[in-house]
């Protein structure tokens, strides 16, 4: 416990308070897309306009970054934190991947059901009155199709 009697934040605590800052975030993702920054460089890819700023948020950072011969590079947490902001970004991309997936496999199931509709009112059309045997072909045909569509929605349903 600190003097005013108040706990001292977890390591665990201080980081997510640290990455609770967009800017923060972006120069972990510039220096670990980059390896070792100069600070300048760093100010420059973030678009950061005043050298405070930027020293400030590195500053922040502490724990997360190294700092040596004018070089900024991630230290091991920084990196395991930069790791886990680059996981969260792709997971957050595949599930707006499979969002639209779901949305078009709703249109397609549908799109399939008139596709199929249409040749078989044209085969009776050209054809004349089809064949039992060929509208079961047509109806089982119909009924795979829809049945995997269906399948494929089912799968991209988020657990």
């Amino acid at each position: 416990m600190s003097e005013e009697g108040k706990e001292t934040p977890s390591l665990e605590e201080a980081v997510f308070k640290t990455l609770g800052h967009q800017i923060r975030r972006d120069i972990i993702r510039i220096i670990g897309d980059n390896k070792d920054l100069r600070f300048t460089e760093i100010m420059s890819v973030a678009n950061i306009e005043e050298s405070a700023s930027l020293s400030y948020h590195l500053n922040a950072l502490g724990p997360l970054l190294r700092h040596d011969s004018g070089l900024y590079s991630l230290s091991d947490l920084g990196n395991d934190t930069y790791s886990l902001l680059t996981k969260l970004v792709t997971y957050s991309a595949s599930a707006a991947v499979v969002g639209i997936i779901k949305k078009q496999l709703g249109a397609t199931i549908i799109a399939n059901a008139l596709i199929w509709a249409s040749a078989i009112a044209y085969m009776s059309i050209v054809e004349g009155p089809l064949q039992f045997l060929t509208l079961g072909v047509f109806s089982a045909l119909f009924s795979v199709s829809n049945i995997i569509l269906y399948s494929i929605l089912q799968h991209t349903k988020p657990r």
